[in-house]
């Protein structure tokens, strides 16, 4: 009986997943697609660096966003592009699989914390997976005009690679680690491969982003702070206790002393701390939260707080229910720190506050979890309330925001960028050596994001992913004609 029902559940999970994979999947690639179109792409994609931290460098932590993307974009002219799309198209749904790919790892990680750690039945971990996805996309979905932001949106191809991928990434071994805490130790002395493995996704976590890295960092900060206070603060046992655990926090230290002394930083120095812009930011984005889905993440909340502490035995639950609530507090501290130095705006934008939003759904997730398995009736209602949130996650009366620079369509981007690459393809079939590339007007400084100083990028990008056969050189022209054919604002 047992193996049947780890077999159901097995199957259920295939199930359950793929259709995660295929929700995600179809979101990028046929309803909301990415691809190349500002001058970070063209940049991004014609540069490489080394897979470690470089001391001084102007990104000196963001190893996995500055080798994956041009990785992908090889990826993306080798492997898809021979099967008929065109490299635009190929880096575009090559970005899509590889974001569904890691919100189905995620989300699994996600199910696994309900269903083991938290002790919820198959059925209720499941609806909390469905729940979770629907907040991907439905949390802050009540603008018009394609202006509403959603948890995994970012403003073009680039910032999908140096923002949506970390926080997925670090997302998922957080949630792993959080549920397997009390079992790594065994693992650490036990099995070094496997060691080695996870010591590797912690790198490749610290390694990418501050404001994904601080994610991790937080919560095995937290998990380790509890733990020496149980050990009566001893701090030897703690460490031999979670050894994964100290070896992120100080990993993550090790990186906040290589962002401090990076380009980036030193560009920032001058800056004034402006905390209250970055608080402001925040709850302009809070107020954006959809009502139906703030109802139902009030009341897991609640439910959470009441049934954990007033009504629960178990100890080691009441205690993860601690960690998700500090941990998410925490997170939004440091993260409202790092928007205040880098740039107040950044609050504004899901992805750079993704710790605040994950630790709040997860916990709130709990919650409701215990209130299902508590309260029996609600099994009743929760297919209507799903269907409620299914509702307001499609809505037609709002619409979500484009990912690429000026809210235009992929129709448009596409169209502009395969314009540029054609131009540029001709002149080198015709054995010219330098040309002229007209681009469309841009409205920011150095005609962003059409930027003028981006021939040399756009034609090295070309010629390593094999579609001219040359370098040539490049001077950039903005065409207000380019604006009017395609439809690109100014």
């Amino acid at each position: 009986m047992i193996s049947q029902a780890l077999e159901k559940e097995t199957h259920l999970k295939w199930v359950l997943f793929t259709f995660v994979f295929a929700v995600v999947a179809v979101f990028f690639t046929a309803i909301h697609p990415v691809t190349i179109i500002s001058g970070d792409e063209w940049i991004n994609l014609s540069s490489g660096r080394q897979a470690y931290p470089q001391w001084g460098g102007f990104n000196p932590i963001k190893v996995v966003p500055e080798v994956a993307f041009p990785l992908f974009g090889n990826i993306a002219s080798s492997v898809v592009m021979p099967l008929g799309f065109t490299f635009l198209e190929a880096i575009a749904y090559l970005t899509a699989v590889l974001v569904a790919l890691l919100v189905a790892a995620f989300l699994h990680q996600f199910y696994q914390l309900m269903r083991q750690t938290v002790g919820l039945s198959t059925y209720i971990s499941s609806v909390l997976v469905i729940f979770y996805l629907l907040c991907l996309f439905g949390l802050f979905r009540t603008l018009n005009n394609n202006n509403s932001p959603y948890l995994l949106w970012e403003q073009n191809l680039t910032c999908y690679y140096h923002y949506v991928l970390p926080t997925l990434i670090n997302g998922t071994v957080s949630l792993y680690m959080l549920r397997v805490s009390t079992e790594l130790k065994h693992l650490f002395y036990e099995k070094p491969v496997f060691s080695g493995s996870l010591i590797l996704a912690i790198y490749l976590c610290v390694f990418s982003n501050i404001f994904a890295s601080v994610i991790l960092a937080v919560m095995c900060g937290v998990v380790l702070l509890i733990d020496f206070i149980r050990n009566r603060f001893n701090i030897v046992s703690t460490i031999k206790a979670l050894p994964f655990h100290c070896i992120a926090l100080l990993m993550w230290i090790i990186s906040a002393l290589f962002e401090m002394n990076g380009g980036r930083a030193d560009n920032m120095a001058k800056e004034h701390l402006d905390i209250s812009g970055s608080v402001n930011a925040l709850i302009s984005l809070f107020k954006l939260t959809e009502l139906t889905f703030f109802c139902v993440l009030s009341v897991g909340i609640i439910c959470g707080i009441f049934f954990l502490f007033f009504r629960m035995s178990d100890a080691s639950k009441a205690c993860n229910f601690l960690v998700l609530i500090a941990s998410g507090a925490i997170t939004t501290l440091a993260l409202i720190l790092i928007c205040a130095k880098a740039s107040a705006n950044y609050a504004y934008r899901p992805v750079a506050m993704w710790g605040t939003f994950m630790y709040l759904i997860v916990a709130s997730s709990v919650g409701l979890g215990y209130l299902m398995e508590r309260v029996k009736a609600v099994h009743y209602i929760a297919p209507i309330v799903l269907l409620c949130l299914v509702n307001k996650a499609t809505d037609q009366y709002h619409s979500l925001r484009e990912s690429h620079n000026g809210n235009v369509p992929f129709s448009v981007a596409n169209a502009i960028g395969q314009d540029m690459i054609n131009q540029v393809v001709n002149a080198v079939h015709s054995n010219q050596r330098t040309m002229i590339l007209h681009v469309p007007k841009g409205g920011g400084y150095g005609n962003w994001p059409f930027p003028t100083t981006r021939g040399r990028q756009i034609s090295e990008t070309l010629k390593s992913n094999g579609l001219i056969p040359r370098n040539i050189e490049i001077k950039i022209q903005p065409d207000r004609e380019m604006n009017a054919k395609y439809g690109m604002p100014i």
